[in-house]
């Protein structure tokens, strides 16, 4: 699978984590993935190429240096922001709209060139209203309120669901529908949308459907994961090894990873936790707070070397002769 990793051709349009990288991942429990992302699917009703286009306009983060150009007058200490036509209508907006949501995030007065359809917006630091605008000579704003403000602009999201960096319109031939298939994840806002079927919306991300959906559905959600990934580079586990994995990460309640972190720095066993990772530091704390260890399992009972306690080493046989 190593091998397999590092010439695998990416998934088109969305480059997803494969192979060991991931099984990895899945394992350790990641709070987040390297690449996570989703495949929405459409109500039936919904499913045409403009209804998912439109849907990918309002998944995706707009941010106010996607629409417009930022430039900072020093002279004048104000920020004129050059909106474009053609990524505002890309993105269903509005100049309007974009000044309206600048005003109320920065809570700042906006100037706009044009009424009802503005090409060039002005911003000056610490302009609430009009009237302040007069008082501009008598108390200029400082250098640093100014780039203060244009940092906080450049990436000031307008409009999109936090999280969600890009969504691409796909074709599925099988089916015959369009879906969206994302950059980024964010299972609990995305559902919040009504033209979107819910029950066929997925993301990658096993802690997001963990905390939206549940237990139950993080343990499938590991089983589906881990049967992708090695299905796509062609190794054939049996399923049972995989149902073994997500029942241990998923038992106590909660996703734990398999590692020092998680299900094997919990055992019972002290010999079984020292023979896995980090030796010293578990056998120094089993003898400063003197832990007993009852060697029920395997590991702990081949290291003092004595028949494990299964299948014929887990009965006693005892013969009492005839008297």
């Amino acid at each position: 699978m190593t091998m397999r990793t590092f010439h695998y051709a990416g998934v088109a349009t969305v480059n997803v984590t494969q192979g060991l990288p991931r099984i990895i991942e899945i394992v350790d429990a990641r709070k987040v993935p390297s690449t996570p992302t989703m495949i929405i699917r459409l109500m039936p009703d919904k499913n045409s190429p403009e209804e998912a286009q439109k849907l990918a306009a309002s998944l995706e983060i707009t941010t106010t240096a996607n629409i417009s150009q930022i430039e900072t007058d020093v002279a004048q200490r104000r920020l004129v922001l050059k909106l474009n036509k053609g990524n505002l209508k890309q993105k269903n907006m509005t100049g309007m709209e974009v000044k309206d949501k600048l005003e109320r995030a920065l809570r700042l007065y906006v100037q706009a060139d044009k009424e009802k359809n503005p090409g060039i917006l002005t911003i000056i630091p610490g302009v609430h209203n009009e009237e302040d605008l007069a008082e501009l000579q008598d108390n200029p704003p400082s250098y640093t309120m100014l780039l203060q403000l244009e940092e906080k602009i450049r990436d000031m999201r307008l409009k999109g669901i936090p999280s969600i960096e890009r969504a691409n319109v796909q074709y599925d031939d099988k089916n015959g529908e369009y879906y969206l298939s994302t950059i980024g994840s964010n299972l609990s806002r995305v559902s919040e949308i009504e033209s979107i079927d819910r029950s066929r919306t997925y993301t990658n991300n096993i802690i997001e459907i963990f905390n939206y959906l549940g237990i139950e559905s993080a343990r499938q959600a590991i089983i589906n994961e881990l049967e992708a990934t090695l299905l796509s580079a062609r190794l054939e586990v049996d399923v049972r090894h995989l149902l073994m994995v997500a029942d241990v990460m998923t038992s106590e309640g909660e996703v734990r990873a398999i590692g020092r972190h998680g299900v094997s720095g919990t055992k019972h066993s002290i010999l079984a936790r020292a023979a896995f990772e980090v030796t010293v530091n578990h056998l120094l704390k089993a003898g400063i707070i003197g832990e007993t260890d009852r060697l029920t399992g395997v590991a702990e009972n081949i290291i003092v070397g004595q028949p494990i306690s299964l299948g014929t080493g887990s009965v006693e046989l005892f013969y009492i002769p005839e008297e």
